[in-house]
């Protein structure tokens, strides 16, 4: 049998900068970004192959976006610390609420609704809700217009004294705001960091 650390991926391993962050001795918030983009600017198009395909009926899709099972077989790192059973727990209940793929207006739609869901079951934090959404969202091809902060892209944006949970991308600096909302939580999650010693300084 696996262990759970063969089982899951991060999403960090995926699209990471780590390799190129010695190189960053005077480093700047550009080139931050940069290295960023270098590294990580095609992860979510790739990603969303999977979790975006319409191959698949929109209940095939709520499974695959709850199950958190990637295209190699292994549970997304993120969930891992959330287990199996929680995570079933989540996909009965979304299942059972019947709402039609139709019904949504925006991305803040399809958070809302899996945040409302999780509130009937415990050990399903913000992380999930947020990467859940998100999946789902490829599928209907909905992207995250806000930036959804929480986890390590909470501690992030703190260090830009940027407050709350759910920010406009334009409350960033213009370097962040050239990244998009999606790709600009996850830098800030990956360069939490550096971005403390940048502003340390």
């Amino acid at each position: 049998m696996k262990s759970i650390s063969q089982k899951c991926q991060s999403k960090k391993s995926i699209c990471s900068c780590k390799s190129k962050k010695k190189d960053l001795k005077n480093h700047t918030l550009a080139t931050l970004v940069n290295c960023y983009l270098e590294e990580c600017q095609n992860c979510y198009q790739e990603e969303d192959k999977w979790w975006g395909d319409k191959n698949i009926s929109w209940s095939e899709a709520i499974e695959r976006a709850w199950r958190s099972i990637m295209e190699n077989g292994k549970m997304h790192g993120h969930q891992c610390n959330v287990g199996k059973k929680k995570l079933e727990e989540g996909l009965t209940i979304c299942k059972s609420n019947q709402r039609k793929f139709d019904s949504f207006n925006d991305f803040h739609d399809v958070y809302c609704w899996i945040e409302s869901i999780t509130k009937k079951t415990e050990g399903i934090g913000s992380l999930t809700i947020y990467d859940v959404a998100r999946r789902l969202g490829a599928w209907l091809d909905v992207q995250p217009k806000m930036v959804y902060l929480h986890r390590g892209a909470l501690k992030g944006a703190k260090k830009l004294y940027i407050k709350g949970e759910i920010v406009s991308l334009n409350d960033f600096p213009p370097e962040i705001q050239k990244l998009g909302a999606t790709h600009a939580e996850n830098f800030l999650c990956i360069y939490k960091d550096e971005i403390a010693k940048l502003v340390s300084g």
